[in-house]
Formats: C-alpha cells, sequence, structure tokens
C-alpha cells in the first residue's frame, strides 16, 4: 500500500496532536504508524523536510536521534488541519 503525501502528513499530524507533542513535548516515534516499506522512503523525508519548512514540526537531537514536537506557534493551522482531516485513514 503505497500512501499520498496528504495522507504521510495526515497520519504524522494526527499522531502527535493525538499524544498532545507540543513545544518541549518530543516523541522519535513520529513514523509508526506508517507501513514498514514506508519509514524510509524519500517521499516521508520529503514530507517531514516540508512540516519542518512550513514550521509545523520542531526537530530535536535526543540520544542520538531526531525527536520531534507540534510548533505550539502554529497550534490554529494545525488544528484546523488536523479538524479537516481527521476522520482520513480510519
Amino acid at each position: 500500500m503505497q500512501l499520498t503525501k496528504d495522507e504521510v502528513k495526515t497520519r504524522i499530524i494526527r499522531k502527535l496532536v493525538k499524544w498532545r507533542k507540543w513545544g518541549g513535548s518530543h516523541t522519535e516515534n513520529i513514523l509508526g504508524g506508517l507501513p514498514a516499506h514506508m519509514k524510509g522512503d524519500k517521499m516521508v523525508k520529503e514530507v517531514l523536510k516540508e512540516l519542518i519548512q512550513n514550521q509545523w514540526l520542531l526537530p530535536a537531537k535526543k540520544t542520538g536521534e531526531i525527536h520531534y514536537s507540534l510548533n505550539p506557534r502554529k497550534a490554529n493551522e494545525i488544528l484546523q488541519y488536523y479538524e479537516r482531516n481527521k476522520e482520513s485513514l480510519t
């Protein structure tokens, strides 16, 4: 099963919102909900890069890995996206 960029973005945002990973609360398990064959996929890396460039994700280097959290300064945009897309992929 190959997901689109929007589906990957939705899964990442949905996971972080549900886990309440805002600001200083980071997780490295950001790709856990994706199919195993997609975890190292170029398209997934592009989605992460776009989310960081749009300042929706805040990366932090922790324990040798990059951890991510949602940017609280972009909470309105992120939550609007989440509300529009939370029912997709279910």
